[in-house]
């Protein structure tokens, strides 16, 4: 039985909307402050990294391209290449379009907060100051896909509550749109991820077992869909086909180069292994270069480089040599696994790190040193020497924070608790919230598995993706804590 709704937090969780204007007002405040001290929207991203299509075939063969795209899924080059077309040279509706994405993100961590019974103002203070901070600004004013997927990743535990609470089939069809989004945005959340939320959803939800399977088939379908296409024209059955480099530079890629070439020259790793996994498609043996007829006037699959000067990862070269990144990876992963596993310990401590101390939007960050600053020290950045630790902490290239490395295992454990605890006591939690919990610490644990086993620098920024439920259980956990002394303080008296 669900403990009753009588508190003024439980009248507020259903119609946190009110507090719409207010949560605008707020948000609108910060970003002009934020503009007058510089801040920018910075889409060099285009320009620079490997996740986009050359931005010219974006804005004039934008169907092709999509089509042809085994880099990346297609959702991020999609919208990029219709705001391309629209605005080709100007960054407003970029900027418009990822303001839109941090305010999602904003309401939804302060009603999901609201939803689990946090005071409205307690809520109101911890989504304001996730707002204002920098690693928010930075992604949300940068062209690249972890603000947009932090906001549908929110939003959709807003309508996981929404589904267990009421069931209806709007929220269901709403919240399998935002994962199908987020599966065709970022790799990392993949065909099976889907299917695994699909079926979970439909054990937990018995009594509309059969709504949710009939709706969540068709996002299913619509992502197998484009795993098919990618298997017949590449042989890939995947979105990505870079990740065979990614767990190489996890495992053979972490060995001293002395080693791989004595592997190289045994035959136990292939002479690619030899090579910087970011060189140009020159840098390879020529039979890479070589682009079946079928492809040859495809510009994003025979092009070297884009019109930009950048390296075109996505060539059709490329795909078979992260197959042989990925054969030479396996090796490594089963005769070396000590660099395998020593590349997983750094990238775990850089995993509690702020995000903004990645290098994310340069030309921002200086623009706001002193904020970013004054973060870390509210995160318990150590600005003293450490002693025989000092050596470690050179080798992982980014001081301790103590409030992330302590504080944030003992949310993730306060949120699992509170997820399976069966319901007790006047602060247990009924089933739509304990889902929501359970949500809340499967997206933490994978993130946190896949950012720390598959990149080497940058799992806080995998992180930032899940910050939003770290905030919502540190106001869940404050929450439990002032009852617990208001009610000891009662009894005392």
């Amino acid at each position: 039985m669900n403990p009753p709704m009588n508190s003024s937090c439980d009248r507020g969780a259903n119609r946190p909307w009110r507090w719409a204007a207010a949560l605008a007002a707020i948000f609108a405040l910060v970003h002009a402050l934020y503009y007058v001290l510089g801040v920018r929207f910075d889409r060099s991203t285009l320009i620079e990294v490997m996740h986009y299509l050359d931005p010219e075939l974006l804005r004039t063969r934008l169907a092709e391209s999509l089509w042809h795209l085994h880099i990346q899924p297609p959702l991020l080059n999609l919208l990029t290449g219709l705001i391309l077309k629209l605005t080709p040279s100007s960054a407003w509706l970029f900027q418009a379009v990822f303001l839109l994405f941090g305010f999602s993100l904003y309401a939804s961590l302060f009603v999901l907060q609201v939803r689990l019974r946090v005071h409205r103002m307690l809520a109101l203070a911890l989504s304001t100051v996730f707002m204002a901070s920098p690693p928010f600004i930075l992604w949300e004013h940068y062209l690249l896909y972890m603000m947009p997927c932090a906001a549908l990743l929110a939003l959709a535990a807003v309508l996981l509550f929404e589904i267990a609470a009421h069931g209806r089939a709007w929220a269901v069809a709403a919240f399998f749109t935002a994962i199908f989004l987020l599966c065709a945005t970022w790799s990392m959340f993949h065909l099976s991820y889907l299917v695994l939320v699909w079926l979970a959803l439909a054990v937990a939800m018995r009594e509309k077992r059969r709504r949710v399977m009939l709706i969540g088939l068709i996002p299913v379908l619509l992502l197998t869909a484009v795993y098919a296409k990618n298997w017949a024209l590449f042989g890939e059955f995947n979105v990505c086909s870079f990740s065979g480099k990614n767990l190489w530079i996890m495992t053979v890629g972490n060995l001293n180069r002395d080693d791989r070439a004595r592997l190289v020259k045994e035959g136990k790793l292939s002479p690619l292994s030899l090579i910087n996994r970011w060189a140009h498609l020159g840098a390879y043996p020529p039979e890479y270069a070589a682009v079946p007829e079928r492809f040859r006037e495809i510009p994003a699959l025979a092009r070297p480089y884009k019109s930009t000067g950048a390296v075109n990862y996505n060539h059709y070269g490329n795909i078979a040599i992260c197959r042989v990144y990925a054969k030479d990876a396996r090796y490594g992963l089963f005769h070396r696994p000590q660099a395998f596993l020593t590349s997983v310990v750094f990238a775990t401590f850089r995993y509690f790190v702020p995000s903004s101390d990645l290098p994310v939007s340069p030309g921002n960050q200086q623009q706001i040193r002193g904020i970013i600053a004054f973060y870390d020290a509210l995160h318990g950045k150590v600005p003293f020497s450490l002693g025989p630790l000092e050596s470690f902490w050179e080798r992982v290239g980014h001081r301790p924070f103590l409030f992330f490395l302590l504080g944030l295992p003992v949310l993730f454990l306060f949120g699992l608790q509170a997820a399976v605890r069966r319901p007790q006591g006047m602060d247990a939690l009924d089933f739509p919230r304990r889902a929501v919990l359970a949500f809340f610490c499967f997206h933490i644990a994978m993130v946190a598995a896949l950012g720390c086993s598959l990149d080497f620098l940058d799992a806080a920024r995998y992180r930032f993706v899940t910050d939003a439920f770290y905030i919502a259980l540190l106001g869940l956990l404050l929450s439990r804590l002032a009852a617990g002394i208001r009610a000891f303080l009662a009894h005392d008296v």
